[in-house]
């Protein structure tokens, strides 16, 4: 892996991880303690929606109205018909502000403009609301059901509860943002039970329906885009059919690559810095980070190693 390792002490990477299988194919810098995900908190809690929905707790096509979901202000008539798969394909056409400092996305369509499901755009006011939904639904904390039915069955090294925490002001929005704090290597488990239909140890973690159909593109984006999107995976278009991707702001990345290929990238912000930027009481100054463009530079890199 020299190619790689040469990139890698190129950026401020904090570490990186490529598994093959069961084994260990590059274990570069500190994989053992946990960060912050940034979004990719967002296919995290993907994977926590599979078996709720396997079970009948949630329903995909329940409206925000039959949920009973609101927000500060008050949600309008046509966004209160979005379906829960609307707010998972990013397409929900609510263009609420979110509870997170920063507010929306640069280019929100005006409130009412888009019916739900028709328009991608990806805001955090869908996620969060996720994470409400999820609770309402099935009576349970997204962090328990992390611990329950994801860290504790596929024997996490590193999970603290403690760790992780809600962040955002609910003057702005009630639906606060679930933020993971995962290690490296834990976090390439779940791209490795993804890859293995969900199961892991004779056990299924992971509906395989739910793995098929959140790892496959639900939306195209434009033409030619390099990615298409499924229920909170960003699909990769250039990468072999069931590739997912979660990304993350600043450099952070999980990779899964059929049949057995995992890459995990980390690049650590300081905890403080991220409450701060989430409560606006700190200026939103940039972090150097890994982009995409980076982080597949060395994936390809990798996968050359690897005689893919």
């Amino acid at each position: 892996m020299d190619r790689v390792l040469a990139g890698l002490r190129m950026l401020p990477t904090t570490g990186f991880l490529v598994l093959q299988g069961d084994k260990t194919v590059l274990d570069y810098g500190d994989n053992s303690s946990p960060a912050y995900l940034a979004s990719v908190r967002k296919s995290v809690l993907s994977v926590l929606f599979g078996r709720s929905v396997g079970n009948g707790a949630i329903a995909l096509d329940a409206t925000l109205d039959e949920l009973g979901i609101d927000d500060v202000g008050g949600l309008l008539p046509i966004e209160r018909q979005a379906r829960v798969r609307d707010l998972l394909t990013a397409r929900s056409g609510v263009y609420h502000a979110p509870s997170t400092a920063t507010g929306l996305e640069a280019g929100a369509p005006e409130r009412g403009s888009k019916k739900p499901g028709e328009h991608f755009f990806y805001n955090n006011w869908d996620f969060n609301a996720l994470g409400t939904i999820f609770e309402r639904c099935t009576g349970r904390s997204v962090f328990d059901a992390l611990g329950e039915d994801v860290a504790e069955p596929l024997g996490f090294q590193d999970f603290d509860l403690g760790r992780q925490r809600l962040l955002g002001r609910s003057d702005r929005s009630v639906h606060l943002a679930h933020h993971f704090f995962l290690s490296g290597r834990d976090l390439g488990r779940i791209g490795q039970v993804m890859l293995r239909g969900g199961r892991w140890g004779g056990r299924q973690v992971v509906p395989a329906e739910w793995v098929a159909a959140s790892t496959s593109p639900r939306v195209g984006l434009a033409a030619g885009a390099p990615m298409g999107y499924g229920y909170l995976w960003w699909i990769p278009q250039s990468l072999p059919t069931g590739t997912f991707l979660a990304i993350g702001n600043s450099g952070k990345y999980l990779l899964g690559i059929p049949p057995e290929t995992v890459v995990v990238h980390q690049r650590a912000v300081p905890e403080d810095l991220v409450v701060a930027r989430a409560e606006g009481t700190a200026p939103a100054t940039s972090v150097d980070g890994v982009t995409p463009r980076q982080f597949m530079s060395l994936v390809r890199s990798a996968l050359q190693e690897l005689g893919r």
